[in-house]
């Protein structure tokens, strides 16, 4: 037996090493994939790391461009990527792709273009999904100079731009799961391609992030400031924090908000649904026009909780306008209460649009980054209701 096993063993090494390859150079592998709506079907913008910058004496040539970008049409997404798949003249790689991109008039069908990528043999479902305020290849035609790909400074932007409140990053798997739910939304972060004269691009242009896209359903319904993502941020993640500019006496106090704690009690009064809210968070200074911020602390939060309060008003406002659960409430009502749940679930967006809401934000100024233990705090900022 051992005299058989030697000579299969012997052919299955030397076979093994007999498998079809391709040269780095005949890869195109897509950092950044951007999806648009053109006449009767799509086109793909696909930015992939540029192999020609690689090679010599050092790991990058900082010479040449760090990514190319391509692009290609078809009747739908699959012929669209053989498309630039042939213009580019090679194999296209979807697995290492860390962004998808969706133009504006993509993003009302927005859906189909996920299954697609959901589903596609080689993609990522950990990427991450933004939609453009114009069209995807304006924001993939961006060529960031830093980083060993483009996309990865745009990338470090968005996730800079969350941990400011700014924005939400959302995944493929995580967008395609609340999507097929009827009644959840999901919020995408809204991209701008802009002209700024940036020293950190190729050619003098830049992308910024300017609030949200609200997706409802299978499709875009509608965008949020920044200043209502925020609110999300804050009513959603348990210690979330921001930074906000507030005005007292015409002079600028620029705040950093930390540590949020939020309560949501949902009930039924009137036969309507109804959420009260409550957030307390504590915050810094961060810069001021102010001689003695803390000496006026009890005006500062005052005023500060007011913009909270707008802040999520505006959030809530948007939940009521298109009956669109982007902030876990149905998550909040099934644990409070199964009872109450079971009685507006077969009818939720209806009873979103109809429902009130009363927030009520209670903040607190650090000095130092220590609370001030003398004295006695301000009450809590009164309740702010809306029908």
């Amino acid at each position: 037996m051992k005299k058989l096993l030697l000579p299969v063993l012997a052919a299955v090494l030397m076979l093994s090493g007999c498998t079809a390859h391709a040269e780095l150079n005949e890869l195109a592998i897509a950092e950044a994939i951007g999806i648009d709506r053109g006449g009767d079907g799509y086109i793909v913008t696909m930015q992939y790391f540029n192999t020609d910058t690689t090679g010599g004496t050092t790991a990058i040539d900082s010479s040449k461009p760090n990514a190319v970008t391509v692009s290609g049409s078809g009747s739908t997404i699959e012929s669209a990527i053989e498309s630039l798949s042939y213009g580019c003249g090679r194999s296209v790689m979807l697995g290492s792709a860390g962004l998808i991109v969706f133009g504006r008039e993509a993003a009302y069908d927005l859906m189909d273009s996920l299954s697609f990528a959901a589903s596609h043999y080689s993609g990522n479902p950990r990427a991450y999904i933004a939609v453009s305020e114009t069209t995807a290849s304006d924001i993939l035609n961006v060529k960031f100079s830093e980083g060993n790909a483009s996309v990865e400074k745009l990338e470090g932007m968005m996730k800079n731009a969350e941990a400011l409140g700014m924005s939400s990053l959302v995944m493929l798997h995580e967008a395609a799961e609340a999507l097929c739910c009827p009644t959840e939304s999901v919020v995408l972060p809204l991209l701008k391609a802009v002209d700024a004269g940036s020293e950190l691009t190729e050619e003098g242009s830049t992308v910024t992030v300017t609030g949200a896209a609200l997706c409802t359903g299978d499709r875009l319904t509608g965008t949020l400031p920044p200043e209502a993502v925020s609110g999300l941020c804050l009513l959603t993640n348990e210690g979330a924090t921001c930074e906000m500019t507030v005005k007292l006496r015409r002079k600028d106090v620029c705040l950093a908000v930390y540590g949020t704690k939020t309560k949501i009690a949902p009930s039924i009064e009137d036969g309507a649904l109804r959420f009260d809210i409550r957030l307390s968070a504590d915050c810094k200074v961060v810069s001021t026009q102010l001689s003695d911020p803390y000496g006026e602390r009890e005006a500062v939060e005052r005023i500060a909780a007011a913009e909270l309060d707008s802040r999520v008003l505006l959030l809530l406002k948007a939940v009521k306008l298109h009956g669109a659960d982007i902030s876990g409430l149905s998550y909040k009502i099934r644990s409070y209460s199964p009872e109450l749940w079971r009685s507006v679930s077969g009818n939720y967006r209806e009873a979103l649009k109809n429902a009130d809401y009363s927030v009520s934000c209670d903040l607190h100024l650090e000095r130092f980054g220590i609370m001030h233990g003398s004295g006695e705090r301000p009450a809590a900022n009164p309740s702010v209701t809306f029908q």
